[in-house]
């Protein structure tokens, strides 16, 4: 692959990620249960699909638009704190997808990724993302109640995932069917 390509990858997954978390807060931002913890939140579901898809690139672009996210709404001054955020989101997923490959036996081409391996993947990547968020909120003192916050982040974000990835789940087997429609 092409760096251009790759630039293109970063900048699709970084764009997208950041206007469906702004989509998020509007629609479900009556929803939010702590600092950075939502009943339903449907950017986790990118950042899975995301990393899933493009590996590396994918990383980089979802860490680098939840860097840019804390920046313009969660910034309190401390730019190490910002960058490291912005790359847990990025790379907790990335932590579910080799964990998946090697215990739920995951292809790394996804040809095995079926219903029962989406259910499993999203749950393992839920605990892994709202684990490592809460314990750097809990450690830097942005939330007091870590059990009932990693436990609402887990819900938010096996709901979004869950959302997102049989959204497009759905999307991906209907535009197959048209593709094969007889003209």
């Amino acid at each position: 692959m092409s760096l251009r390509q790759r630039l293109a990858i970063i900048a699709l997954t970084s764009i997208s990620y950041f206007l469906l978390y702004r989509l998020n807060m509007s629609l479900f931002g009556s929803l939010n249960f702590s600092h950075r913890v939502d009943w339903i939140f449907l950017p986790s579901g990118l950042r899975l699909a995301f990393v899933l898809l493009f590996l590396a690139d994918g990383v980089i672009g979802i860490a680098l638009a939840s860097t840019l996210i804390t920046y313009l709404l969660y910034f309190d001054g401390n730019y190490v704190s910002m960058v490291l955020n912005g790359s847990m989101a990025g790379l907790a997923p990335y932590l579910a997808r080799q964990v998946a490959m090697h215990h739920f036996k995951l292809d790394k081409n996804l040809n095995n990724l079926k219903v029962i391996g989406i259910l499993k993947l999203s749950a393992l990547f839920a605990v892994i993302s709202a684990l490592v968020h809460q314990l750097w909120y809990f450690w830097n003192g942005k939330t007091d109640d870590f059990i009932a916050s990693a436990l609402v982040m887990m819900v938010g974000d096996l709901l979004g995932t869950l959302i997102v990835l049989f959204t497009l789940k759905i999307m991906v087997q209907s535009f197959s069917f048209w593709k094969k429609a007889p003209d």
